[in-house]
């Protein structure tokens, strides 16, 4: 399988390696929990990263209905369910140094960066070689394409079984998860919202394939084809036919646009290929979706178009152009995509209608 599940984050890579320390090991005030950006990381994440609470959410009433929906008694204890809230619960003893606090965690640095004991004292070194470090466990999270493996699993993936609990749906957009991740790293110089975005939604389709192999069905089928439709429209070479295993097509993609930098003048162009693609609002659009659910596939394309117009148009922004939308046409175009099991023939109109007047609020 392609994707890259929490629980191997948490353990290091491979399993056994490098044992997991907790996230006391990064607090000390001379290293991740004193004062500035990379001194300061520990107590970013542990105050703002809602990481750190997503335990939290397995106490709630919803996340209750959901476990008796599931005939699970308790949504805190089931590995359904902390397998992505409280991931290190689930982590095999022997994978914790014996003296380890994270033991009594839920969440801790681990979880993305993997199990420290091998690195701690050698990921300080400013001449130790990158492609050192990760042999002794440490999770490298530099490009888009390595980010988005260490978040999908749990940002996109649901089993048929918890979307019949009516576990809230999950959209995964790599762009807008690292804007609402509170930042304790600095970005590379040429970090593109625009690549990260793109890299992101191919890394979604992937996860979807691969779901669908595992769990095929209509919905799903709808979802996958308006990620394809939205990669062939941004016109960034994403060429869906090319063979028949859509789960490596789409991985090799990422790959490729995650190795290469990309300029504003690609983004602005794939901006603009979006902004201006009307198909698939058409009468038999999305021909491949069975009848009942190509509705659902307009509603998927639409909720991933209006976030890539926002990214798009922030990594224009970043990149210094005057050019923007209004943000009042923005919220309008988001509150147009509905719910996708919701969407109509009236939604699809009207989104059509906000995405013109987006088009024409241009500002300079």
């Amino acid at each position: 399988m392609v994707s890259v599940c929490i629980l191997q984050a948490a353990s290091g890579e491979p399993a056994g390696v490098s044992r997991v320390l907790g996230s006391d090991s990064c607090a000390t005030s001379g290293c991740h929990g004193g004062a500035g950006l990379n001194r300061g990381a520990y107590h970013i994440w542990k105050r703002s990263d809602p990481h750190s609470k997503a335990s939290a959410t397995l106490t709630n009433g919803q996340s209750a209905a959901i476990a008796r929906q599931m005939g699970i008694a308790s949504a805190v204890e089931s590995a359904s369910c902390t397998a992505c809230h409280a991931p290190l619960r689930n982590v095999e003893p022997s994978l914790f140094t014996p003296d380890s606090k994270a033991k009594a965690e839920d969440f801790s640095c681990a979880n993305c960066h993997g199990g420290a004991e091998n690195w701690i004292l050698s990921h300080t070194r400013p001449d130790y070689p990158k492609a050192a470090l990760e042999k002794l466990g440490m999770r490298p999270l530099g490009s888009a394409y390595q980010r988005a493996n260490n978040c999908v699993a749990c940002h996109q993936n649901l089993s048929d079984e918890l979307v019949k609990a009516k576990h809230p749906p999950l959209l995964f957009e790599l762009d807008g998860l690292l804007l609402d991740e509170p930042k304790h790293w600095r970005e590379d110089a040429d970090f593109s919202h625009a690549q990260t975005w793109l890299v992101g939604q191919a890394v979604a389709l992937r996860e979807a394939a691969a779901q669908a192999a595992r769990e095929p069905g209509d919905a799903r089928t709808a979802e996958i084809e308006a990620i394809r439709e939205l990669l062939a429209a941004s016109g960034t070479g994403w060429d869906g036919a090319a063979g028949t295993d859509l789960v490596r097509t789409a991985d090799d993609f990422a790959k490729k646009i995650s190795a290469a930098p990309m300029t504003s003048a690609q983004s602005r162009a794939a901006l603009d290929k979006l902004m201006s693609h009307r198909k698939p609002f058409e009468v038999g659009a999305f021909d491949k979706v069975a009848g009942e659910y190509r509705m659902w596939a307009v509603g998927y394309y639409a909720e991933r178009v209006a976030l890539a117009i926002d990214r798009l148009n922030q990594s224009a922004i970043a990149a210094g152009e005057k050019t923007a939308f209004a943000e009042s046409a923005l919220d309008e175009l988001f509150k147009a995509a509905q719910p996708p099991k919701s969407f109509d023939a009236d939604a699809a109109d009207h989104f059509v209608r906000k995405l013109d007047q987006l088009a024409d609020s241009h500002v300079q």
